[in-house]
């Protein structure tokens, strides 16, 4: 028994893989630009860090119903990146935010409210502005120093803020727990 084949059959099949594997790199590449990262706060316990990313929406503006992202970067594991659970959302790392612009916004960490963080536009891209040590600066790291406790949360000994003040001479102010 003699199959016909279509000539064009392989032809086409191979324009269709090249035409998925140009989609596919296009795709990575567009996954592959870096987020505009605002700060990240760093613990004790690991080198695992939370990042707050600003979201920008298709104008390249400032996304006002979602302007910031916080997640998970594994970098003690394989430095993937993993969403916060809601117990973190809700007592550790979540935020609230409020006067929202085009240009910026108010956000307070869930965990640290004494200091509401300025997020204003400067320069092309995002920067949280806070008071370290009594000086107007910008927000670059948080470290929380905690011992890890047989409870259900860590216990904190101090929260450390790190940045650039006004000037550009790095800023840190140690707070110990209350």
């Amino acid at each position: 028994m003699h199959l016909l084949t279509n000539p064009f059959a392989h032809s086409t099949q191979k324009l269709a893989l090249s035409a998925i594997a140009l989609l596919w790199s296009f795709a990575a590449n567009v996954q592959a630009q870096p987020a505009e990262n605002l700060f990240t706060i760093a613990r004790s316990k690991n080198a695992n860090v939370v990042r707050y990313d600003i979201q920008r929406g298709p104008d390249g503006l400032l996304n006002p119903a979602q302007p910031i992202n916080a997640y998970w970067l594994m970098l003690a594991e394989n430095g993937r990146r993993e969403g916060l659970s809601w117990m973190e959302r809700e007592l550790a790392y979540g935020f609230s935010i409020s006067r929202v612009t085009p240009t910026g916004f108010s956000l307070r960490l869930l965990a640290f409210k004494q200091r509401e963080i300025q997020v204003h536009h400067d320069g092309g891209s995002y920067r949280a502005r806070v008071v370290i040590s009594g000086k107007p600066a910008t927000l670059n790291r948080i470290f929380v120093r905690a011992d890890e406790g047989g409870g259900l949360l860590p216990h904190v000994r101090y929260v450390e803020l790190q940045g650039i003040a006004d000037g550009g001479a790095p800023v840190t102010e140690r707070i110990p727990a209350s």
